[in-house]
């Protein structure tokens, strides 16, 4: 009679549950699928702007969104808006980058937004220029739109630079933004984490933050090479090749026969204390006969400095002051010159950076910070 009695206790409590579960139990309203919490990272990062950092650490996310374990990245660089769209049960649904040039793509997003499905979370982040053109009204308008009914507080797409990045959520009488950061001095990182039960507080209007740049701060132009201007044949980025043994992410700029390699970004601003840095080699691998290059900085179609470099050298150290320039827009041109004998060289711009901020040189500020 015992296991019975106790069999018929044990069914007891559970028709209990089962009835007054809603009662007992909270209620996931949102995202009921995910059994984890769910954290989105959304990195946006305008045109030779410096990166944004991750918390207080070296780490920089750029143009990246992280959801949950994935990371996504431009597969190309485009002007416009990186998005990911996660349905209500927190999975991703599409992932799209809205060209900022295309009136078609700004319908696209606006039809995004009004089809989205209560629960339905949306990330959005600038890639290079989403300023639309002058007379694109059309695609204005249609930005303009999206943003209002997403309650976007930043206007992104008027000026460039800039950097903007939103996480929003759908509610059932509409978006509310979860979080969101513009820049036109950095680069920008929104967080946010999405757990099986989200209730929003009673007046949420989702944090805001408008982004100033460091006083001092370094542009990596190997991640702005898609940006470039003009880009001599063979120009990119290379990670495996060594100068006298030592490897350095590097801009490989091979020059021709008779014709410098050239590499060119037109429209960079270049304020109080800005200066250029690099490390120059020739890969190892020269031929004997080889009598180097010259590497050259030029700025607005005049030649600032110049550095000969011969086979079998170290790693050079290339620091330039830019501060006579401070306050302009500047073409800035990184060429390089063949010897006599300089075929199948291969030149390499090591960690070129574009400084900003330094009022002395910046390997005495590191130096000092290490």
């Amino acid at each position: 009679m015992r296991p019975i009695l106790a069999l018929a206790v044990v069914l007891f409590v559970l028709a209990l549950l089962i009835e007054n579960a809603d009662r007992l139990f909270a209620r996931a309203d949102l995202h009921p699928g995910a059994d984890r919490a769910l954290e989105i990272v959304a990195g946006a990062k305008g045109r030779l702007l410096p990166a944004a950092s991750i918390g207080t650490g070296p780490e920089r996310i750029g143009n990246a969104l992280r959801i949950g374990d994935r990371t996504l990245v431009p597969g190309r660089a485009l002007d416009g808006l990186r998005s990911a769209l996660l349905g209500p049960e927190g999975r991703l649904e599409s992932q799209r980058i809205y060209e900022s040039a295309s009136t078609e793509d700004a319908r696209a997003l606006r039809a995004t937004v009004e089809a989205a499905r209560p629960g339905a979370v949306l990330v959005l982040a600038s890639t290079g220029r989403i300023e639309p053109g002058a007379e694109d009204e059309v695609a204005k308008s249609e930005l303009a739109s999206a943003l209002d009914q997403l309650g976007a507080r930043a206007r992104p797409g008027l000026v460039s630079p800039e950097s903007w990045a939103l996480i929003a959520l759908r509610l059932e009488n509409g978006w509310t933004p979860l979080a969101e950061s513009y820049s036109r001095e950095s680069g920008v990182a929104v967080s946010f984490v999405l757990g099986n039960r989200l209730e929003l507080p009673e007046g949420f209007t989702g944090d805001f933050a408008e982004v100033h740049a460091p006083q001092e701060v370094e542009v990596f132009l190997e991640e702005e090479l898609d940006y470039a201007a003009e880009r001599s044949a063979g120009c990119g980025l290379v990670l495996d090749r060594t100068v006298l043994g030592r490897t350095l992410a590097a801009i490989l700029e091979p020059p021709s026969a008779g014709n410098p390699g050239r590499l060119v970004w037109n429209d960079v601003r270049l304020g109080a204390g800005s200066g250029f840095l690099a490390w120059l080699g020739l890969a190892d691998g020269a031929g004997d006969d080889s009598d180097g290059v010259v590497f050259e900085l030029w700025v607005d179609g005049e030649r600032v400095q110049a550095q000969p470099v011969r086979p079998r050298s170290p790693w050079t150290i290339f620091l330039v002051d830019l501060r006579a320039y401070a306050g302009r827009s500047v073409d800035l041109e990184l060429r390089v010159e063949p010897g006599a004998n300089a075929e199948g060289d291969t030149a390499l711009w090591g960690r070129p950076m574009l400084l900003h901020g330094y009022q002395r040189s910046p390997l005495e500020v590191w130096a000092e910070r290490r």
